[in-house]
């Protein structure tokens, strides 16, 4: 079973050969991001389900690799 540490550097890996072939939109210029909300439009909406369909919930990671949440977040 692989380790937390080499899952993590495999998503991550993921996320950049997705970012060099163009798979994520470019960033947007700082006045025309909406601070204080988690997505500005629908690709960023889209991304953010396809995110978080990635991430363990805290049952998982706890069953699957011993990690408990943070309960001070």
């Amino acid at each position: 079973m692989p380790q937390p540490e080499d899952r993590l550097e495999q998503y991550v890996a993921k996320q950049i050969r997705a970012a060099q072939v163009g798979e994520y939109p470019e960033h947007k210029e700082i006045d025309e991001a909406e601070n204080g909300s988690m997505v500005n439009d629908m690709e960023d909406l889209i991304q953010l389900g396809e995110d978080m369909e990635e991430m363990k919930t805290s049952r998982e990671d706890l069953e699957q690799n011993g990690l408990l949440s943070d309960p001070g977040q």
